[in-house]
This record gives structure tokens, C-alpha cells and sequence, in this order.
């Protein structure tokens, strides 16, 4: 769609310059600017040919994305670099956007970054290869415009009298190493962000998050302890932790279910894994649910074990605690036989009828048929008044039955809707639907 699009620029562009008509010149600046900015380098130098105006047209270019496509089309580092070289120096006006991916570290990327922190830009994107740990360079913190940041295999260390990045809306950072409380006072100091993306970075004995404006925040990572002090405007969160060695470390006396959801008000969508629920459900899981779990309208849990009782109460103590959930997505992590004490834990929580009053749809992902899952099912069932879909998926060779057999006995379960739809997908390891079968069960 990307090389059709750029393919009716040119054509539209070539027909317009040999029509006798200067449409070219009197294309508005902002117009320009985008059909530059959705070319590839080739193409966008090649719209000098297209009229004398349009000569240096492609040096204004206010979007410099060096990516993956850009260095295909050399067989060098060194020849990529010399290229990046003769853009930057004849570039004219502000760059708002620049992007290096897949760059090795090397000196060279210092002299870049001096040139833009000139150049009041705003987007940044900075991806070594994986491997070249790179030191963010004094120059990235003069960025005094920059509202998205993206680093990944990085090394961050800010200079000694850092202000923080005021115009920051967007941080996205990804195996990126620096002390706890650098990140601590990025975000203090960046009173505008919103989002918030931090996937395998430096391991934390505690993650505080203390930002009034933000909105979305994905940790995927390694800490002892995480909570969210001052987030009156968090809609989304994303958590998933790595390894469980971290996990035990700590023996908090009291539980970390409201550690972790001590401020979010305004929480409406959760997606966590099982190796969360372990950590929330030390210490006991309190009488009375936090209140930001009120508001919460579509919930994950992926990656959930149905071999350990205490996260399997866990799960299903906040699918029950969240009295506005519609969506709910469960991901089971194979367990292999079955496990009685699950069974066991799960079977009185299908008399709790009608619990979950406004829940009306739920998947449920590596579903193979066990009976600790059917248990779950019923569960669910028997909990939603107004549940209208039911969507189960696993791989074809990972299954213990079929559909049908499924099915058929889940016909038998109670049901707190009067309709329910099923739908049944058994899917290759190559990718490619074997099966699919929808039934409603009225």
C-alpha cells in the first residue's frame, strides 16, 4: 500500500510538471511536505528532475527516517553513513522528525546529534544493533523541543544539571540501562507525558510511578516492587514481569494489591500476566478491592497457570472486582495433567451467579479442554448476565478434545445469559485455520 502510495505521488507529480502548468509551485507548503515525507530517500531525490523548483525541494524534508529499507540499499556501513553525511549537510530548515534505526554505535552518531539538537526536533528514534550498547550523547539533552523519544541497546545518562524534557508527550525506551532514579526524575521532570513504554530495561527494586498526566504506561521488566503514586489520569496499563526470582526477594506484610493500584482512578483498561498476579497476591488479597479497579472495562491476563491455586484465586478475585468489566481476555499457560486443586478452588465459584453484571465478551487463548479449563468456563458463564460472545482458540496439536466434544458439554453448564455465542478456532502451527465452528447455545 506504502510503494502504491508513493508510486501515485510521483505519477501525479511527473503528469503535473510537463502539463504546461506550474501545479507543482503552487502546491501548498504543507502538501510538499508530505508527499516528501512518504518517499523513500531514492524517490524523494529523485523529485528534483521533476521542475527547477523542485530542484531542492527534497533538502527541506522535515522527516529523515533512516530505516531498514534505507540500508538495504547498501552493502556497507560506511556507504550509509557518507550518505547520511552529505543529507545532513545540505539540509535546510528544521528536521521535526529523525529516525537511525539498526545503526552500529560508533562517533559518528555524536556528530549527528549535534547537528539536530539545532535543528529543534521533535520526534527522535535512536535503535543500535542489538549487542553496541551506546551512550546517549550530552547532545540529546538540548532537545529542548522533543515530544517523542525512542532509544533502544542504550546507555542513558543525562548530564548533571538536566531539566527534564518540557515538551515530552511520548517516551518509549527498550533495553535501555541507567540508575532508578535518572527514570524517576525523567518523568518528574517531564510534566506533559502521557505515554509511557519501558520493556527490558535496567531491574528495579521499586518502580514508582508519580506522573499527573499520564494515560498509557507498558512495563515489561524485572522489579521488586511497583506502584503507581500519583497517576489521576492513567487510563491503560500494561504489566508484565520477568522471571519469577525477583518476585520472592520480598515478604510485604501486608498485600500488594493496593500497593499496586494505590492512585489510578481513572484506570480503564488492564493487561497483565501471571507472573503479576504472583507478585499482587503476596501478602493476602485485602477484604475490600482498590477502587481503581471500579472503572475498569476491559481486562487481560495472559500467560495465567492454572497449576497454582494462589494466582488462580488471584484472577479470579479481580475478574469479580471489577463490577464494569465488558471485555475480558484469558490466556491459560499450558500445565499439562490435570490439577485437582484447581478444580477444587474453581468449582464453588459457579454458584456466584450473575456476578459480573456487564460483562459481554470474552476470549480465551491456548483453551485445550482440561477440566481445571471447563471449570473456569463455567465460571465465567454462570457469572455474566449479559454475555454475548465466546471466542476459544488453541493450536489443533495442543488440544485434549474436539470442538464438538467441548461443546456438548458445555451446553450443560449453567448459564446467566439467556444466549451466548461460541466460537471455536483450531488453528495450525503454521498459521492457517484448520477449523471453525460457531454455535449459539440458547
Amino acid at each position: 500500500m506504502r510503494f502504491q502510495q508513493n508510486e501515485i505521488y510521483l505519477k501525479t507529480m511527473r503528469n503535473a510538471s510537463t502539463s504546461g502548468v506550474d501545479t507543482i509551485s503552487n502546491l501548498p507548503c504543507n502538501v510538499l511536505d508530505v508527499i516528501l515525507g512518504c518517499l523513500p530517500w531514492k524517490d524523494a531525490v529523485k523529485t528534483s528532475i521533476l521542475s527547477k523548483d523542485w530542484k531542492y525541494k527534497w533538502v527541506t524534508r522535515q522527516e529523515l527516517d533512516f530505516n531498514d529499507e534505507f540500508y538495504k540499499s547498501f552493502k556497507q556501513d560506511e556507504e550509509a553513513k557518507r550518505i547520511i553525511y552529505q543529507v545532513l549537510l545540505v539540509h535546510k530548515g528544521p528536521i521535526l522528525k529523525f529516525r537511525l534505526r539498526n545503526f552500529t554505535s560508533c562517533p559518528d552518531i555524536d556528530h549527528w546529534m549535534h547537528f539536530l539538537s539545532k535543528k529543534n526536533v521533535q520526534e527522535f528514534t535512536l535503535i543500535v544493533r542489538i549487542g553496541n550498547k551506546y551512550h546517549s550523547p550530552h547532545h540529546l539533552f538540548k532537545f529542548q523541543q522533543l515530544r517523542y523519544l525512542e532509544l533502544q541497546d542504550c546507555l542513558f545518562q543525562p548530564p548533571l544539571g538536566f531539566k527534564g524534557f518540557e515538551k515530552l508527550i511520548k517516551l518509549d525506551l527498550m533495553h535501555v540501562t541507567f540508575d532508578s532514579s535518572i527514570l524517576t526524575n525523567l518523568i518528574s521532570k517531564s510534566p506533559l507525558l502521557e505515554w509511557l513504554r519501558l520493556r527490558s530495561i535496567t531491574n528495579f527494586d521499586i518502580l514508582e510511578i508519580d506522573a499527573a498526566n499520564l494515560k498509557f504506561l507498558e512495563f515489561i521488566g524485572k522489579t521488586k516492587s511497583i506502584s503507581f503514586k500519583n497517576a489521576p489520569m492513567l487510563e491503560k496499563v500494561t504489566v508484565g514481569f520477568l522471571g519469577r526470582r525477583l518476585l520472592t526477594d520480598i515478604s510485604p506484610v501486608c498485600s500488594n494489591f493496593p500497593k499496586f493500584f494505590h492512585y489510578m482512578p481513572s484506570l480503564l483498561e488492564l493487561d497483565i500476566c501471571g507472573t503479576t498476579l504472583e507478585y499482587l497476591i503476596k501478602g493476602g488479597l485485602p477484604e475490600n478491592p482498590p477502587t481503581a479497579l471500579n472503572n475498569i472495562r476491559t481486562l487481560t491476563i495472559s500467560s495465567m497457570s492454572l497449576r497454582d491455586t494462589e494466582v488462580v484465586s488471584s484472577a479470579v478475585y479481580l475478574i469479580t472486582s471489577c463490577p464494569k468489566l465488558q471485555d475480558l481476555t484469558i490466556e491459560f499457560y499450558p500445565v499439562g495433567d490435570i490439577v485437582e486443586p484447581a478444580v477444587q478452588l474453581l468449582r464453588p465459584q459457579s454458584s456466584s451467579y450473575g456476578a459480573m453484571k456487564l460483562l459481554q465478551k470474552v476470549q480465551v487463548n491456548m483453551f485445550t479442554g482440561l477440566e481445571m479449563e471447563m471449570e473456569f468456563m463455567k465460571f465465567i458463564l454462570a457469572s455474566a448476565p449479559v454475555l454475548e460472545e465466546v471466542s476459544i482458540w488453541n493450536f489443533t496439536r495442543f488440544l485434549f478434545r474436539s470442538c464438538k466434544q467441548m461443546i456438548d458439554e458445555m451446553k450443560e453448564f449453567r448459564r446467566a445469559s439467556a444466549n451466548v455465542e461460541f466460537k471455536f478456532e483450531e488453528i495450525d502451527m503454521e498459521g492457517g485455520y484448520e477449523h471453525e465452528e460457531v454455535m449459539e447455545v440458547a
